[in-house]
């Protein structure tokens, strides 16, 4: 199901959308104007990762929402990355997150979105010191416009 609430005025609305009915969960969102892109995510129904990108239309009519979903075939396969805008425009990087269970993926992207949609690209991922890319898990979220926080458990 996808939720809405309306801060504003205090109530929420449950809306079940049949693309959406296998579930997925460690997605990555972007908005703009009337559009919530999500992309990737671990399926709950078949735990995997399957290269998924919806776009959830929103419009806010008077007295009850109008929300409608759109499956993209540019998907990519990841779950559980690190996100942060990068300026007052709808340009946005994704630093890591993991391929498979194991899988970490040592790869970086940038999300534009603008009138015509959103575009994914390449970025030249960091340098990545040993002990990120031999730990088996790792954390972290944005610090602000263009810059990650990136923990590393240790033994």
């Amino acid at each position: 199901q996808v939720f809405l609430f309306d801060l504003e005025f205090g109530c929420s609305s449950a809306h079940t959308l049949p693309e959406l009915s296998h579930g997925q969960s460690f997605h990555l969102a972007f908005a703009r104007a009337d559009c919530v892109y999500f992309l990737g995510g671990h399926s709950l129904s078949s735990d995997s990762r399957p290269p998924r990108l919806f776009c959830l239309h929103v419009e806010l009519l008077q007295g009850s929402p109008l929300i409608s979903c759109e499956s993209l075939n540019t998907g990519m396969s990841i779950s559980s990355a690190i996100i942060t805008r990068t300026g007052p425009t709808h340009r946005y990087i994704i630093l890591g997150g993991y391929k498979l269970d194991s899988q970490k993926r040592l790869e970086c992207s940038t999300v534009t979105l603008d009138e015509k949609g959103i575009h994914i690209d390449h970025l030249e991922p960091p340098t990545w010191i040993p002990d990120i890319i031999h730990s088996r898990s790792w954390f972290g979220g944005s610090a602000g416009e263009g810059s990650i926080l990136l923990g590393v458990p240790t033994e």
